[in-house]
């Protein structure tokens, strides 16, 4: 059985770097944000640390190379993966769980990025080991056996890995500093064996290291995992946006020293350029994420997320780019087991509907935006009133088959006012609407151009249901 070795101090510097890099989501974006003067010296830093790390000797290039950007000319697909601790006086990444897995989609064509969620308890086959939850791959082979397992399982081609161990990511973040988050409901939990005490309220706060891993380890509310995974996603775009501060540059030569312990990668320095040169532009609604579709079932007393083939094809298809056909087998579905309904995800015919969710209090302002919705054309089914603590994050859901790429832009055209929410693709065999609008209580001003009577209004952001 071949086990991955944890990061090794002969390594060269640029897989430092890249390690480090990737660790923090795009963090050579940030060389494209400073002036000659502050790169020179900044390269000057870097030639040292690399003297450093590669035991002094000369590194493979001058840090100076890194201000020349080559581009992204291809798609290129990461596995993301966060470990957690075994526990005390034992190595890292080593016999570990990959409890995070996400996979990163860069299209340099389309000029979006793709944010696969994959459930950790996703029961698939596994090279070697037989039917298994997914998380257990890289606790017997590594993140190879994990990229393996992914790629065959889901027909994805996976380009790179990037492992990160969250004790790292507390440490990252004591580095970064404090990160502004929409906390969007109390948390409270504490867990003695992961040494985790989560003691959140909700509201946009500024997150200080130990806040950030409570939130996106959080996952003691009905939604379970589901929720965990949903509140990383929306972690990951507020980082990007802490990754644009120029502040931050300047913490990179404390970042480097995090990549010998805390994060492993198999990225080149040129991959990493050309991702950083098409990550630096990209915009919150460039971004489209999702969550591995599927079923919760019991199986042999074990608790597992059995992915439905259908709908997982078209995820693939539209965040990653693929022209996916599932083996059942692969996915853990056996004769006289439980498993997803395969079911036909076809596109639907006539206009295109829309269902609006919003929370108590925002009643005036979702009717004013089914007013505006249904005077560019779309047919409203339905508003919908939740707890707060549902519709936190303004955002457009994709429900069915029908709303696509195309088809959300052309909504986005037509509602100025959510031109600039995010999407989120969360398919449905039998979706109610083909779009649902999530109106969160602080909805902000975003058609200047041309005004509505949405515009404007702002909500308290945090109401009681």
């Amino acid at each position: 059985m071949k086990i991955y070795q944890p990061f090794s101090p002969l390594r060269s510097f640029w897989q430092t770097v890249m390690s480090v890099m990737v660790g923090v989501s795009a963090g050579l974006i940030l060389l494209s944000l400073i002036n000659r003067p502050h790169a020179e010296a900044l390269s000057n830093s870097l030639t040292q640390d690399a003297q450093a790390f590669s035991g002094g000797h000369q590194p493979l290039m001058p840090a100076s190379s890194l201000l020349s950007f080559p581009s992204l000319d291809r798609r290129m697909n990461i596995l993301l993966m966060g470990v957690d601790s075994n526990g005390r006086n034992t190595e890292r990444f080593v016999n570990t769980r990959s409890d995070t897995l996400i996979l990163v989609s860069c299209d340099p064509v389309s000029r979006k990025v793709g944010l696969v969620s994959i459930p950790r308890d996703s029961r698939v086959s596994i090279e070697g080991h037989g039917i298994n939850k997914i998380n257990s791959a890289h606790a017997l082979g590594g993140p190879e056996l994990a990229v393996s397992t992914v790629s065959s399982c889901f027909q994805v081609p996976v380009d790179h890995y990037v492992v990160v161990d969250t004790e790292g990511l507390k440490k990252l973040f004591e580095t970064l500093g404090p990160v502004e988050v929409l906390v969007e409901k109390s948390m409270h939990y504490r867990d003695r064996t992961a040494r985790l005490n989560v003691d959140l309220e909700p509201g946009l706060q500024a997150l200080d290291a130990a806040q950030a891993e409570e939130y996106v380890r959080f996952r003691h509310d009905p939604r379970g995992d589901l929720g965990r995974i949903e509140r990383q996603q929306w972690f990951l775009r507020q980082v990007a946006q802490k990754l644009k501060d120029p502040q931050t540059l300047f913490k990179l030569p404390q970042l480097f020293s995090l990549a010998r312990d805390f994060v492993v990668t198999d990225l080149s320095i040129e991959d990493m350029a050309r991702l950083a040169s098409f990550l630096k532009d990209i915009e919150p609604t460039q971004i489209e994420t999702a969550t591995l579709p599927g079923t919760a079932a019991t199986i042999a007393g074990g608790s597992y997320w059995l992915p439905d083939p259908s709908a997982c094809r078209l995820v693939f298809d539209r965040l990653a780019g693929t022209n996916l056909a599932f083996d059942s087998v692969l996915l853990g579905i056996e004769d006289g087991q439980p498993g997803p309904r395969l079911v036909s995800y076809s596109e639907s015919t006539g206009p295109m509907s829309v269902a609006i969710k919003y929370s108590r209090g925002g009643e005036q302002v979702a009717k004013t935006l089914e007013s505006l919705v249904t005077n560019a054309g779309y047919q409203v089914k339905y508003r919908w009133q939740v707890p707060a603590s549902e519709c936190q994050h303004d955002q457009i859901i994709q429900m069915s088959a029908q709303a696509d790429a195309v088809s959300t832009e052309n909504l986005r055209k037509a509602v100025p006012d959510v031109a600039s929410w995010p999407t989120v693709l969360s398919l449905e065999a039998r979706p109610a609407a083909d779009f649902v609008l999530v109106l969160s209580p602080s909805s902000s001003p975003v058609a200047a151009t041309n005004p509505s009577p949405l515009s404007g209004r702002h909500l308290d952001p945090v109401l009681a249901y």
